[in-house]
């Protein structure tokens, strides 16, 4: 039996409508427009296949906005609070980009064009994104479509095979060389205790601030990371992925923290015994790369670190989740395999210390190429030399 056709709209389109059910206790009728009867019947059997399939089509002009909305909510009672923190704000770069949109109306090329355009300019730096960051924000609008199929809203997620830029750089946290870490062991200021306990052990700043003299095992050479210091709240949390941990420890540092008078219940403490907060952790550090850089800097003269005039910084500075990093560094050199370091670390997914071994991998390979290209020139140059 022939289709029904229907009457030709005065803007030349043939409309047909499909019925989708009871909403809110009155018949819901959704509209499909095609240049040609045909076009249109089309677009009525997509619209009949989707509701076989279970789609809720009185949610399809729901605009991008919404359902992110709907996701951070979801996000908020499944994450940390720094996590969900973290989220909002690339979040709402995404909202900004697609604030207009259907949810169900979105293409994958819309989406490559806004990544590339944020990509090239980050709207919360204004500076290039590196390849990290920019897999951060494929992972948030993926996710947001997932949960979009999830609740039957779409049935396709036009954010499955978004690319990074081919230019966009790796940004990789330095370690510190052979000979920072010898000037960690041997230079004497108060951040000592906290720079070889990172350095040596890979806690965080907030689990280093956490952590209490009876979390360390002097006889097993573990530390135990219960807790964590969440400097903005102002509270102990559960570490990282809300996850304890035991982390083995060299000799060195075991004997180091042993030396260390004990006269509060944390390791770290600041210049007036109290636990360390965010601000006495900045004047320590800001004070610390002053005094290396001066101690270490190479100066012909060297300069009073009291004097009005600034001392420029001959050595290079260093956070402390650099010294962090640098324990996994060691760790790398010390031939300790992924899992284990991964368990070290605390990281949640063993792709984040394979990124970081690889990358070290690398670097390895190519100073091991150099050592080869100079040996070889001296060869060729002693040939040359016995030739003449």
């Amino acid at each position: 039996m022939p289709r029904k056709s229907n009457t030709k709209r005065e803007d030349g389109r043939y409309l047909v409508r499909v019925y989708i059910g009871i909403v809110d206790g009155k018949k819901k009728y959704k509209s499909v427009y095609g240049n040609t009867q045909k076009e249109a019947n089309q677009k009525a059997d997509e619209v009949r296949a989707s509701l076989r399939k279970g789609m809720d089509l009185s949610s399809s002009n729901d605009s991008f906005v919404v359902w992110a909305d709907y996701w951070l909510t979801y996000k908020k009672n499944e994450v940390s609070v720094d996590r969900y923190n973290a989220l909002v704000p690339r979040v709402q770069v995404w909202k900004d980009a697609l604030s207009f949109a259907k949810i169900s109306q979105i293409k994958p090329f819309d989406l490559q064009t806004i990544l590339f355009s944020i990509s090239a300019k980050n709207p919360l730096t204004g500076k290039p994104m590196a390849k990290k960051t920019i897999r951060s924000y494929i992972q948030i609008v993926t996710s947001i479509f997932d949960f979009a199929i999830d609740n039957r809203i779409i049935d396709y997620n036009p954010a499955s095979k978004l690319k990074a830029p081919q230019g966009a750089s790796e940004k990789h946290r330095r370690a510190l060389t052979k000979e920072e870490r010898q000037w960690v062991m041997e230079f004497e200021h108060r951040a000592k205790p906290s720079a070889m306990l990172m350095m040596l052990s890979g806690l965080r700043r907030g689990e280093a601030t956490a952590l209490q003299w009876n979390d360390i095992d002097f006889e097993k050479n573990t530390i135990t990371v219960t807790k964590s210091y969440n400097f903005k709240q102002g509270e102990f949390k559960k570490p990282k992925n809300n996850k304890s941990r035991v982390v083995t420890v060299p000799q060195v540092l075991i004997d180091y923290l042993a030396s260390l008078p004990k006269t509060s219940p944390f390791v770290l403490t600041s210049a007036n015994g109290l636990m360390m907060t965010d601000t006495a952790w900045k004047r320590m550090y800001d004070s610390y790369m002053k005094d290396l850089n001066l101690q270490y800097g190479n100066f012909v003269t060297v300069p009073n670190k009291f004097a009005p005039t600034k001392t420029p910084m001959m050595v290079k500075t260093f956070t402390p989740h650099e010294l962090r990093h640098t324990f996994c560094t060691i760790m790398y050199e010390a031939g300790v395999d992924v899992l284990t370091a991964k368990e070290q670390m605390g990281h949640s997914d063993v792709k984040t210390t394979l990124a970081i071994y690889t990358h070290l991998s690398a670097l390895h390979k190519e100073k091991d190429l150099q050592k080869l290209d100079a040996f070889l020139s001296k060869c060729e140059s002693k040939v040359s030399q016995e030739n003449r």
